[in-house]
């Protein structure tokens, strides 16, 4: 960094220089003194190879002769000290030589000192090289400007010579002076650029015009007195349009400073040249392969893609004509192609490898034409797609049959139904369609786990394959369901032998492990034609049909009944209108009252659910619900009657009636992934309401579903801050274990227990063992269906504090709660 703020120091002094000759040489000669310790120093030049002196700038040293100056230069002592003896002078002076060289141009720079044996450091001779550069260019200035004098004729009529010859040459010519103005700008540059003579002779600066950017601009600015400037050189300026061009040019530099520039456009070539070499990288890179051949087919070329595809190497196919593909269909081209031929085709072959494995291929096929029409050369792009044909024939195996038996799946037996149903209707034959449950394979999936599960569907699915013919099928449609078809039937009861065969094959037992065990089919069956001409309906019928079986006692097998349809159909009708009622905010909730017998106070109320049907009136849920459980509006019923309820107790609190509440949760509501988490958003929702006045009833057939679950989510409940129900109490399927594990405050004896108590000693004797039952776990317990006062006193008697039922109010609208309470609390009856 030193050195070269030296320089331009010494670069700077020197700029300043020019102003005579006489005292630029002066302070060179100083400056050289300076920097060395020099007591004297001065220039010397040669003419003709350095064979003569032809001048001595600066003080001539004494006793120096042209001999010794050329003798000097012959011997080349450059930057080493030399003493008077060695020079053959007098005195006892040291001197130091250094070269001055530029082009034709010969010299010394001469040190004399008065110690006989100078030294140079490394700094200093690099600056010397730079004064004797600058005395070189000082020289050559002069010499310039002697040429000048005597030449005839000047720089300014020679370029009025050139011009005219200049203007009409199909090459781009223009030139600029010294202060960078357009002096000359021939037709080719119009045409290449845009602009004409006239709009740029009067810009300043027209290199801004086509070199825009600055960093650019200063690049091309730099070439102009170099060296090498008159060299081609590529830039890329732009035209009129904005447009980046190619370009080549070189620069003439004339002896008065102006400046002649020759250039040639080659943005098409340098285009042509980007997109061959693309097309060439194209072909070689591309993961496809590429065969080129000529108008007989004969190969011309192949790229490293085709060799790893094929495993034929260029060498292997270069100048034969192609014969390695054979199209699958009469669609594909003939080659070589013709007038007539297409000039693009692409569909699908297979090829033989060099190790003559099988190949499938997408093959690209595009013909090359001149402009007459006329084959010149066939393009083939190659895709190899074997990987894609074998994983679309393991999707395929997924997706038609079955991982587990490797039987048809449901896909599979609805596309091998539809062409038995066509057969049968050309032959005028029936197909039976059945449906097949296992009948206690859920009780063995549990017991001895699923791996003996899987083992016991694979030999029933080996089973009934056995005792099927060729044209039937068997498929197994999930879990432990099957389908069979059976064809060729002339009548319905055809089927029966093999159904009867069937049945008793998979009665047989199993051995799926270390225990030998049974299970049993229950079999729909619908038929084709008598019972319907739709495939996807006769397997739902068959369906409703081995629902029938199983009622009727499992291990047989049910043909289809219209009456199951009509049933069907009307269920369906209810659901539609339940999803309108939805919509159309048909529900409404009616409450009933809760009464404590020995205060006479009510304790709390049951929302229970109503459709105002706009057509059949008020509904109660036994009229609707059996269509909406496991049903997709479940879940969102359920969550409007907690949504009403939280929204009418807040109603209430709002006036001062902070009643205590519940509300009933069907089984598949309560399990909802989604259940606790849209609870605690409606307890936030409605923070007015205090969890601890609600109350959550279930119903006993919830136990039967996923006992950890349920408690899981009835412990989350409590948390909350809820009271937990549990309703129909010995009417279902609740345990003893059941009941201690979940947990429960609150028991609601279901009303069959409670109707006949007053001439039933049995249920008396239930409900008294559930009082105690529920006072031993510390629960409460609700009698429900008092529907008579005297029922009240009895329930007195067996210790049950709390009823609900007709005999105290039927269940009714928020807005009669008011006045009916009362009136209760006026009369108190039961006293």
């Amino acid at each position: 960094m030193r050195t070269q703020k030296k320089k331009e120091e010494i670069s700077g002094e020197m700029n300043g220089a020019y102003n005579s000759d006489t005292d630029e040489w002066r302070r060179l000669c100083t400056r050289s003194a300076a920097i060395t310790g020099a007591s004297r120093v001065c220039f010397v030049f040669f003419f003709h190879h350095a064979s003569v002196v032809a001048a001595v700038l600066g003080p001539r040293f004494k006793g120096w002769q042209d001999k010794h100056f050329l003798a000097l230069w012959r011997q080349q002592r450059f930057y080493c000290p030399l003493t008077s003896h060695e020079l053959q002078l007098d005195g006892r002076c040291g001197y130091l030589a250094v070269p001055v060289i530029r082009k034709h141009i010969r010299g010394l720079l001469l040190l004399e000192f008065d110690v006989p044996e100078p030294s140079l450091t490394a700094m200093a001779r690099e600056q010397l090289d730079l004064l004797a550069e600058h005395a070189a260019l000082l020289w050559q200035e002069q010499e310039l400007e002697a040429q000048l004098q005597d030449e005839d004729i000047s720089s300014g009529r020679f370029m009025n010579r050139l011009k005219s010859l200049f203007l009409r040459v199909p090459v781009l010519i223009n030139g600029f002076d010294t202060a960078g103005r357009c002096i000359l700008w021939n037709n080719e540059c119009e045409r290449v650029f845009g602009w004409s003579f006239e709009e740029l002779e009067h810009q300043a600066a027209p290199i801004e015009i086509f070199y825009p950017d600055a960093e650019e601009r200063q690049r091309v600015i730099g070439t102009f007195r170099e060296v090498h400037g008159t060299e081609f050189r590529e830039w890329h300026p732009v035209d009129r349009n904005g447009h980046r061009l190619t370009t080549l040019w070189a620069n003439i530099m004339l002896p008065n400073g102006d400046m002649i520039c020759v250039g040639h456009d080659i943005t098409e070539q340098r285009t042509l040249e980007v997109q061959q070499q693309l097309a060439a990288s194209v072909f070689e890179a591309s993961y496809d392969g590429i065969m080129l051949t000529d108008a007989a087919n004969r190969v011309l070329k192949v790229n490293p893609s085709f060799t790893r595809i094929t495993g034929y190497t260029p060498e292997d196919v270069a100048g034969h004509i192609s014969t390695l593909f054979r199209h699958k269909t009469e669609a594909g081209p003939h080659l070589p192609a013709d007038a007539q031929s297409p000039d693009h085709w692409q569909g699908e072959c297979v090829i033989r490898r060099r190790n003559n494995t099988e190949c499938h291929l997408l093959l690209s096929v595009s013909v090359i034409r001149d402009q007459q029409a006329s084959v010149q050369h066939h393009v083939l792009i190659l895709t190899d797609i074997s990987h894609i044909k074998q994983h679309e024939a393991e999707l395929r195996q997924r997706a038609l049959y079955d991982s587990l038996t490797g039987i048809p799946n449901r896909q599979l037996f609805s596309e091998l139904l539809e062409r038995a149903l066509a057969a049968a209707t050309r032959n005028g034959t029936m197909v039976a369609v059945c449906y097949l449950d296992l009948d206690g394979f859920k009780q063995i999936n549990d017991t001895l786990g699923h791996a003996a599960g899987d083992k016991l569907l694979v030999e029933v699915a080996g089973r009934m394959a056995l005792l099927l013919r060729s044209s039937d099928a068997v498929a197994r449609l999930g879990g432990d369901e099957f389908a069979l078809m059976i064809t060729g039937l002339h009548h319905a009861l055809e089927c029966s032998d093999i159904l009867e065969r069937m049945l008793s094959a998979i009665n047989a037992p199993f051995n799926p492990g270390s225990h030998q065990v049974r299970v049993s089919a229950s079999i729909g069956v619908a038929v084709y034609p008598e019972d319907s001409r739709e495939g996807e309906s006769l397997l739902c019928y068959a369906d409703k049909a081995m629902y029938d079986a199983k009622k009727q006692g499992k291990s047989r097998y049910v043909f289809f009944e219209p009456a199951l349809h009509s049933e069907d159909q009307a269920r369906h009708r209810l659901y539609a209108e339940l999803l309108d009622a939805l919509i159309n905010d048909e529900f409404v909730l009616h409450y009933q009252p809760k009464i404590d017998l020995f205060s006479r106070s009510m304790t709390g109320l049951e929302a229970l659910l109503r459709w105002q049907h706009p057509e059949r009136g008020l509904l109660t849920p036994v009229e609707f619900l059996p269509a909406v459980l496991d049903s997709d509006i479940e879940f969102e019923l359920g969550q409007w009657v907690i949504r009403c309820l939280l929204q009418q107790m807040t109603e209430w609190s709002e006036v001062g009636h902070d009643y205590h509440a519940s509300f009933n949760v069907s089984a598949g509501q309560l399990l909802h992934p989604e259940f606790c988490h849209n609870l605690e958003y409606l307890l936030a929702r409605y923070a007015g309401v205090q969890p601890g006045r609600l109350e959550l009833e279930f119903q006993e057939n919830a136990v039967q579903n996923d006992l950890p679950k349920l408690s899981a989510v009835l412990e989350h409940c409590r948390r909350l801050g809820l009271k937990i129900s549990l309703d129909n109490f010995g009417a279902e399927h609740a345990s003893l274990i059941s009941l201690k594990s979940l947990p429960v405050d609150i028991l609601k004896i279901d009303r069959s227990f409670i109707t006949d108590l007053l001439t039933n000693p049995a249920d008396a004797c239930m409900v008294e063992g559930v009082v105690q039952l529920a006072t031993a776990l510390q629960m409460l317990v609700v009698a429900e269906g008092m529907e008579v006062p005297e029922l009240g006193k009895r329930l007195q008697q067996l210790g049950c504090h709390y009823v609900q039922g007709y005999g105290i109010s039927h269940p009714m609208p928020a807005s009669a709660i008011n006045d009916w309470l009362v009136e209760w609390n006026r009369n108190r009856p039961f006293q």
